[in-house]
């Protein structure tokens, strides 16, 4: 229980652009960030939205946290003067844990940072696994939990210069 939520999703109809936004403000407010002029110094994010997502039900702070740990990770690994790309897309017949649902909400989280070595690319969800001295190991398998109780599902793929993180959500 200390490794993860231990409380049930109290979902309510949400649009799940406000779930972007406020990762994006709690992360823009902690990290240097720099604007759309190249020669700027700090980290951007970028958003790329699909208008057309409907809204659904989902617990938002679990969502929130979830997002949140993943792109505080990204935030990492790009240092001072990366990029973050959060794009949200509906994909049709997505099949998640073995269940095909007509629509889902994918969101990917990209950054164009060292990777994710291959070595510790399949025991990132695991907790107490980490790359970095100072972390816990934990943010990625709290991720994967507060996902996977929206009956969803996160995945990652990861090479020099560019990881991406799709969490799919199924839509009712």
């Amino acid at each position: 229980r200390m490794l993860g939520p231990n409380a049930l999703p109290q979902k309510t109809l949400i649009n799940i652009h406000h779930v972007l936004e406020r990762v994006r403000s709690v992360v823009l407010a902690d990290t240097p960030v720099g604007t759309l002029d190249r020669a700027s110094t700090g980290v951007r994010i970028i958003r790329d939205y699909d208008p057309s997502i409907p809204d659904f039900q989902a617990d938002q702070d679990q969502l929130i946290q979830a997002v949140l740990n993943i792109v505080r990770n990204a935030v990492q690994a790009v240092g001072d003067t990366g990029e973050i790309t959060l794009r949200t897309r509906i994909q049709r017949q997505a099949t998640i844990n073995q269940q095909r649902y007509k629509l889902a909400v994918r969101i990917d989280i990209m950054d164009n940072g060292p990777g994710i070595p291959a070595d510790m690319l399949e025991n990132i969800f695991y907790p107490m696994v980490t790359g970095r001295p100072e972390g816990t190991g934990l943010g990625l398998s709290i991720a994967q939990s507060l996902i996977n109780q929206h009956q969803g599902l996160i995945e990652c793929s990861s090479r020099p210069g560019e990881t991406i993180f799709t969490l799919l959500l199924p839509l009712a």
